[in-house]
C-alpha cells in the first residue's frame, strides 16, 4: 500500500465516524422547551400557585407556597423530568381544575373566593383518593399536583432556612439526638 491509499483509507474510516455520529447522538439532546417558560404559561403557573397556597398557606411562622414560587419548580419538572403522557395528563388536569372551578363557582379558580378555593381542593382531595385506590397507570392529576407542591416547598431555600434547621456543612452522623418539644426539624 503507498501513502496516497493509506491516507485516503484513514480519511474515509474518520469521516466515517464523524459523519455516522451525528446520527447516532441525535438521542442524546435535549427535549426542546414549547416555550421560553417551559411546558406551563404564566396563566397556568398562577392557577397551581393559587391551589398550592390552599394547601401550604402562608402563617406568621412560615412562608406560603406563593412565597417561595412554587409554580416555578413545578414548571421545571413537568417541562424536564416527566414522560409526554405524564405531562398531558398534568395539562389536563390543570384545565380540569379550572373547569371545575368554573362549573361550581361561576369563575375562574384565579378569581374566586378564598373559602370556595377550600372546599374545591376538598372536592379534589376526594376525588384523587377515590380515582387512587382503582389506580393501574400513575396517579391522579390532583396527587401528581400535591406530591410536587409537598417537594418544592420542603426543598424551597427560603423554607430551608427559616422554617427547618439548616445545617449548610453537616458534622458527623450522630443518630440520636435529643429533641425539645418546639425546636425545629432537621433537613
Amino acid at each position: 500500500m503507498n501513502r496516497r491509499e493509506a491516507l485516503s483509507a484513514v480519511s474515509m474510516i474518520f469521516g466515517g465516524t464523524i459523519v455516522g455520529s451525528a446520527g447516532f447522538l441525535n438521542g442524546c439532546k435535549p427535549r426542546e422547551r414549547q416555550s421560553i417558560l417551559g411546558l406551563l404559561n404564566q396563566e397556568e403557573i398562577h392557577l397551581l400557585e393559587e391551589v398550592a397556597e390552599v394547601i401550604l398557606p402562608k402563617t406568621a411562622d412560615s412562608p406560603g407556597a406563593k412565597d417561595v414560587e412554587i409554580g416555578k419548580f413545578i414548571n421545571s419538572i413537568v417541562t424536564d423530568c416527566y414522560a409526554e403522557t405524564e405531562q398531558q395528563s398534568f395539562l389536563a388536569g390543570i384545565a380540569k381544575i379550572d373547569e371545575l372551578s368554573r362549573k361550581s363557582y361561576g369563575g375562574k379558580l384565579l378569581n374566586i373566593s378564598p373559602g370556595e378555593k377550600q372546599s374545591l381542593v376538598e372536592q379534589l382531595e376526594k376525588e384523587s383518593l377515590t380515582n387512587n385506590a382503582t389506580i393501574t397507570g400513575f396517579p391522579h392529576y390532583y396527587t401528581m399536583m400535591k406530591q410536587l407542591f409537598i417537594w418544592g416547598y420542603l426543598s424551597s431555600e427560603l423554607v430551608g432556612t427559616t422554617v427547618l434547621r439548616h445545617v449548610p456543612i453537616p458534622g458527623r452522623y450522630e443518630g440520636c439526638v435529643q429533641y425539645t418539644s418546639g425546636e425545629k426539624a432537621y433537613i
